[in-house]
């Protein structure tokens, strides 16, 4: 993908204070200090480890090497089996992974969570998720130019993201009306207006 965009020094600016913020963001939740997030965070190859985990886990499946040998860390550079083989040994003695047999083959070792960590890691991706909210909202609101929100709402658009962002700017209306009260908050609309194809 080429780069065709041309930002002015303030927009820079604006693009670099939100990408700070981004970053300042996630450390806040309440497993900074927990062991296995330092260990999956701490370097490179185990953080790419720890999506790669994330993305089987949340698809309903278990990782495999060849998942792990597909897996690319900084610079597009894919994991190597001896490292990966080194990681996954320490990730089973510190118990934060969990190995298994695969049930169409008992020759293969699959991998995942390690049950006693599932819960903080759930909570962590909970706890990102919000941070990204209130980083894009703040960013959006704040630290955005006309130019940057232009080019961010061109960048791409699907329907079910609209029909996805429609029903949660509702609920979040309907929240915020029950808490502040309606007549804090007369503009704020809470109907569904997408109407589903």
């Amino acid at each position: 993908m080429k780069n065709t965009r041309h930002w002015s020094d303030s927009e820079l600016r604006s693009l670099a204070a939100g990408e700070f913020s981004h970053y300042a963001s996630t450390g806040q939740h309440y497993y900074i200090d927990k062991d296995w997030y330092i260990w999956f965070l701490g370097n490179a190859t185990r953080y790419s480890m720890f999506q790669t985990f994330l993305w089987k886990f949340g698809d309903e499946t278990m990782v495999s090497y060849t998942d792990l040998t597909q897996t690319e860390k900084i610079g597009s550079q894919r994991l190597k089996i001896d490292s990966i083989k080194a990681t996954i040994r320490e990730g089973l003695k510190l118990g934060y992974i969990e190995a298994y047999k695969s049930e169409n083959d008992k020759r293969v070792t699959m991998y995942s969570f390690n049950e006693s960590i599932l819960q903080e890691v759930g909570d962590y991706c909970f706890m990102m998720r919000r941070n990204r909210m209130l980083e894009s909202a703040s960013f959006i609101s704040a630290r955005s130019t006309e130019d940057i929100n232009k080019e961010l709402t061109s960048a791409s658009m699907k329907k079910e993201w609209l029909d996805s962002i429609n029903k949660f700017i509702t609920l979040f209306a309907r929240s915020a009306k029950a808490i502040f009260g309606e007549d804090q908050l007369p503009n704020v609309d809470t109907k569904d207006k997408i109407k589903k194809g």
